[in-house]
C-alpha cells in the first residue's frame, strides 16, 4: 500500500491541502491565544490583509502551473529520450509532489483565512496572515530548488543512478529471504515437503484478474498452510505478468481443508496494474536495458547513454551476484516446510540485462567491446554465482560472434576477436579462471 501511494501524483498534494485548510480554519479562532513578535507578525489594516491574502493565493496558483508544466515537459523528454518506463521515478520523486503539495497548501491556506476576514470588522487574524506569509517565501524558495532538480534530473545519467539505486534494496534483500525461515538442513526438509505432497489432494491455484504480481503475503501463507498441514509451490514470480486464469500456485493439503487453503492463497498473491519496485529485482533492470536500447536505437543514437546504462546493469548484477543465493524452500514458525518459493535466477537476470541490448549494440564493435568487458567484470568480480554462469559466457559468445558478423571493416573483427581472447578467452584465464587486466576491472 505504501510502495502504491509513492506511485501516486495526487497523494502529497491532497494531504497538503487537507492539512491548510484544517490550519486555515483553526488559527483565526486561535489568534487572540498566539502572539508573535512585532518584527515578524503582520501589522496591517483588513483591507492590507485581504490584498495580501489575495496575491500569494493567485501567484501561489499560478506558479503551481507552472511547475505542473515543467514537469509534465520533463515527462515528455525522459518518455522520449530514454525510455516510458523511467517517468515513474519522476512521478514518485518527493521533491515533485511536496512542490505542487507546498503552492497549492499555500493557496488553499490563504483563500481560506481570506474567507474568515469579516468584512464589515476591522479585525485581522494577525497569526493567520504572517503563516500565510511564511508560507509564501518558503514556496518561492522551494520552486527555485525545484528548478534546479529538474534540470538535473534530466540528466540521463542521473535517471539511470536514480533507477538503480531504487532498485538496491531489492537486490541486497531478495525474495524470498525475509519469509520464514531457511531450513538449516535442506535435504531433511525436501524429504518432508515431499512427505506432505504425498499424503495430500492438490489444487491450481489461479488470477482472477489480469496483471502483475506486485508482492506475496508469505506470511500468511506460511500460517495457513500450517494450520492445514499443507505445503504451497509458487509458480509465479513477483513482476510476473500473469493473465487472467494464469496460474498463480499449487496447494497440497487434506480435502476437507483444500478450499480454505486455496482461498487464503489466492488473496495472498497481490496483483497490480503495473510493476513495482519492491521486491521486485528484475524491474529496475529491465528499465536499464530499455534505457540502453533507446540510446542505441537510430532515433536517438546515443551510445554513451546505452554505456552509461550497461553499467548500472552490470553493478546491480555484481550486487546480487555477491549475496547468498536465497533458499526457495521456507520453514513455518513450526520448524516444517510449507512455501517453495520462486525467484529469477541470475541466469535469467542476466540474459534480461544483455539480451536485446548485445542485439542492437552489435553493429557499433566499440560498444561490444564494452560488452564484453562488462561481462567479464561481472565474472571476475560477482564471486562464485557469477563465475559459473552459463548464461555470461553465452552472451560473451553471442555479443563476439553478432558483432564480427555484423563487421565489414578488417581492423574491427580484429579487435573484437582480441578482445573476446583477452578477456574470456582461454588465454586470459591459463587453468580456466584467471584474473582480468586490472583497467579492465577498474573501469
Amino acid at each position: 500500500m505504501l510502495e502504491r501511494v509513492r506511485n501516486t501524483f495526487w497523494a502529497l498534494p491532497a494531504l497538503g491541502i487537507a492539512v491548510a485548510i484544517g490550519a486555515a480554519l483553526a488559527l483565526p479562532v486561535l489568534d487572540d491565544t498566539i502572539t508573535l513578535p512585532d518584527a515578524v507578525s503582520f501589522s496591517g489594516s483588513a483591507d492590507t490583509a485581504r490584498a495580501t491574502l489575495q496575491m500569494i493565493a493567485t501567484v501561489a496558483v499560478s506558479v503551481a502551473g507552472i511547475s505542473f508544466s515543467v514537469i509534465v515537459v520533463a515527462l515528455v523528454l525522459a518518455s522520449q529520450q530514454l525510455s516510458p518506463r523511467v517517468m515513474r521515478s519522476f512521478q514518485r520523486h518527493p521533491l515533485n509532489q511536496a512542490v505542487l503539495g507546498l503552492f497549492l497548501a499555500t493557496a488553499a491556506f490563504s483563500l481560506f483565512v481570506l474567507g474568515s476576514i469579516d468584512d464589515s470588522s476591522d479585525e485581522v487574524p494577525e497569526v493567520a496572515v504572517t503563516v500565510a506569509m511564511v508560507l509564501a517565501a518558503l514556496s518561492l524558495a522551494t520552486f527555485v530548488v525545484f528548478l534546479h532538480h529538474m534540470v538535473r534530473s534530466l540528466n540521463a545519467s542521473a535517471v539511470i543512478r536514480r533507477i538503480a539505486a531504487e532498485g538496491h534494496e531489492a537486490v541486497h534483500t531478495p525474495y524470498p529471504e525475509y519469509v520464514g525461515e531457511a531450513p538449516g538442513d535442506a535435504e531433511a526438509a525436501e524429504r518432508d515437503a515431499r512427505a506432505i505432497v504425498e499424503r495430500s489432494v492438490s489444487r491450481e491455484v489461479r488470477a482472477p484478474r489480469a496483471g502483475y504480481l506486485a508482492s506475496v503475503k508469505a506470511d500468511d501463507v506460511l500460517a495457513t498452510a500450517d494450520d492445514c498441514d499443507g505445503f504451497v509451490e509458487q509458480r509465479q514470480a513477483i513482476g510476473d505478468f500473469t493473465v487472467t486464469g494464469g496460474l498463480l500456485a499449487v496447494v497440497w493439503c487434506s480435502r476437507e481443508s483444500l478450499d480454505e487453503l486455496a482461498e487464503r492463497v489466492e488473496t495472498a498473491f497481490v496483483l497490480n496494474e503495473e510493476r513495482l519496485v519492491d521486491g521486485d529485482v528484475a524491474f529496475p533492470l529491465r528499465q536499464l536495458a530499455d534505457v540502453a536500447l533507446k540510446g542505441l536505437s537510430p532515433g536517438i543514437n546515443d551510445p554513451t547513454t546505452a554505456e552509461n546504462a550497461m553499467d548500472s546493469v552490470t553493478d546491480s548484477l555484481v550486487r546480487l551476484a555477491r549475496q547468498p543465493e536465497p533458499a526457495l524452500l521456507r520453514l513455518a514458525p513450526s520448524g516444517t516446510p510449507r512455501l517453495r518459493a520462486t525467484t529469477p535466477s541470475l541466469d535469467a537476470l542476466i540474459k534480461l540485462g544483455f539480451d536485446q541490448v548485445r542485439r542492437d549494440g552489435a553493429a557499433q564493435p566499440s560498444f561490444a567491446v564494452r560488452l564484453l568487458e562488462l561481462l567479464a567484470a561481472l565474472r571476475d568480480v560477482g564471486g562464485a554465482r557469477a563465475a559459473g554462469s552459463e548464461e555470461l559466457d553465452r552472451q560473451a559468445r553471442a555479443v563476439r560472434d553478432h558483432a564480427i558478423a555484423l563487421a565489414d571493416i578488417p581492423a574491427d573483427v580484429e579487435l573484437l576477436r582480441r578482445s573476446y581472447d583477452r578477456l574470456h578467452g582461454s588465454a586470459a584465464f591459463g587453468d580456466g579462471r584467471g584474473s582480468l587486466p586490472r583497467d579492465v576491472v577498474a573501469r
